[in-house]
């Protein structure tokens, strides 16, 4: 139905067809009357069916026998240019229909030159296809090109609080970033080019092409040969500058360690240029290197740790190093070390254990005082101890680790026992009640599974008790003529012990020299 309305030339008459959404106006039926050679139209029959727009037939006019007519078209361009649509309105009877030719000429006679298409041409002329819009031509619709990107496979949103929950740990904030050599940290993907258009009228449609950007390659990291991704080319932390990824193998800090960077665990080394607040913790897979003050903090070196001025523990502070220790004063901290223990100035009331030497030398206040003091060769200090008579306790050719795994060993052992004789007297009643006939299924899957449990736990104290004699044996092994060394005074209050034997300091000594010989520790001048 072109424009909501249609013609019917009957035998009975003219009739109009108005459909209910019909906007056409009077002056358009009427030329569409005159248009068929129908000049003796009832305009008030014409106005009446405008207004009801019943979608039924109305007489307009008298039975019209029409001329001989060409077939005509409608013609209708969508406005980007890209589409054409025709509407076909078929010949008087005994008129053939036009050809595919004229149908492209009339196309052609309102702009439409490119883009005919011929076989829907065809279709609308053999079906034929009346009373509905064909599209009959088709323009090319530009297609945009796309911007190359990088897609990052790292996270590098730092610095922001890790949610656990619902609640936020302000001290993890992400603020390192570890990558392994030979991983990929970043991809390009390519640009894609751009698809010019041409609209019907044969004129070229440009369109967006992509730009191009190359991968954000700075230190510590290689290309692939198709220069499509990024690698890392060490172990390190990743950071931005400049737009450009780097690879640092350390990882340097300002600063404190404190809310304003967060905890960090590197693979490397780290750097703090100030101080390790209370309650926060540093990890480094390699060296250590704090400027400032550690409070009452944690660190963990895979490498040696050095604290230029000390640490300042309260009972708080925890630091383990793989290779050597080198710290200005500890002060109520747990310090253990797998090589040398130095400090510059003194030792004061805590747990210090290293696998080779513990020296408080370099300054005329190279004391230790308080606590306990564990080395696997020799401890050497200017002051021992205190004239209060502060109860310190030297350890010497006992490595701390083995001390340590010994005692929870023995814990463990301890939890056993106590298990097995639980479990064995739970085993020894319900055998009771099978004995006497009166063990119900429920009470024999019990027995079952007490027994079960049982040959575990029997198990697991067998294996720690041998792990205990592999530990004494160790321990034996490790104890070496060590010595305890102090050059100035050694006060009462002091116990050395080397390799197992105990001496307890009841007056003060002077450039003393604690050794081992003959089953026991004797004192010889310092050396």
């Amino acid at each position: 139905m072109d424009g909501g309305f249609e013609l019917n030339m009957t035998a009975d008459g003219v009739f109009l067809v108005v459909a209910p959404d019909c906007t056409a106006s009077a002056g358009k039926v009427v030329s569409a009357l005159k248009a068929r050679g129908v000049t003796d139209y009832d305009g008030g029959a014409v106005k009446l069916a405008l207004e009801n727009k019943l979608g039924a037939p109305v007489r307009v006019a008298a039975p019209h026998i029409e001329e001989a007519r060409e077939a005509d078209f409608r013609i209708k361009i969508s406005e980007d240019a890209l589409t054409c649509e025709l509407w076909l309105i078929p010949p008087s009877d005994g008129v053939a229909m036009p050809t595919v030719e004229k149908v492209k000429g009339f196309m052609n006679a309102h702009g439409v030159v490119y883009g005919h298409d011929e076989a829907a041409v065809k279709e609308m002329l053999t079906a034929p296809i009346v009373k509905q819009w064909v599209v009959t031509a088709r323009g090319d619709a530009p297609e945009n090109g796309r911007d190359a990107k990088i897609d990052y496979k790292i996270d590098l949103n730092v610095l922001k609080p890790k949610a656990i929950g619902d609640k936020v740990d302000m001290k993890e904030l992400g603020s390192v970033i570890n990558v392994i050599q030979g991983q990929e940290i970043a991809e390009k993907k390519p640009l894609v080019q751009g698809r010019d258009g041409m609209s019907l009228m044969g004129k070229k449609i440009p369109t967006y092409s992509g730009k191009d950007k190359n991968l954000p390659s700075g230190r510590g990291t290689t290309v692939s040969e198709d220069k499509m991704r990024l690698y890392a080319e060490f172990d390190g932390n990743v950071v931005i500058k400049e737009g450009k990824l780097s690879v640092n193998q350390v990882f340097e800090v300002k600063g404190d360690v404190d809310y304003s960077v967060g905890n960090i665990d590197f693979i490397g080394s780290v750097t703090v240029h100030g101080a390790v607040r209370e309650g926060f913790e540093v990890n480094s897979g390699s060296d250590m290197l704090i400027e400032g003050v550690v409070e009452g903090a944690a660190l963990k070196s895979e490498g040696n740790m050095t604290i230029k001025i000390g640490v300042r523990g309260t009972g708080k502070a925890a630091l383990s190093a793989r290779g050597d220790v080198s710290v200005g004063y500890i002060d109520q901290a747990k310090v253990r070390s797998g090589g040398n223990i130095s400090v510059a100035e003194a030792i004061l009331h805590s747990d210090v254990g290293a696998r080779g030497e513990v020296v408080a030398m370099g300054s005329k206040k190279g004391q230790i005082v308080g606590g306990t003091i564990r080395a696997g060769s020799e401890v050497l200090c200017e002051i021992l101890g205190s004239e209060m008579g502060t109860r310190t306790e030297v350890v010497v050719g006992e490595l701390p680790e083995l001390v340590e795994e010994r005692k929870r060993a023995d814990e463990n052992l301890k939890q056993f026992a106590e298990q097995l004789e639980k479990l064995d007297a739970n085993i020894k009643y319900l055998k009771s009640l099978q004995q006497s006939g009166q063990l119900t299924e429920d009470k024999r899957e019990t027995l079952a599974r007490v027994t079960k449990a049982k040959f575990q736990i029997r198990a697991q104290h067998d294996a720690t008790q041998r792990r205990l004699s592999e530990l004494a044996a160790d321990m034996e092994k490790n104890r070496l003529n060590g010595c305890v060394r102090v050059k100035g005074a050694c006060h009462p209050g002091v116990t050395v012990t080397i390799r197992g034997v105990r001496y307890i300091v009841r007056e003060t000594l002077k450039f003393t020299r604690f050794v081992y010989e003959e089953g026991e520790v004797r004192i010889k001048s310092f050396d």
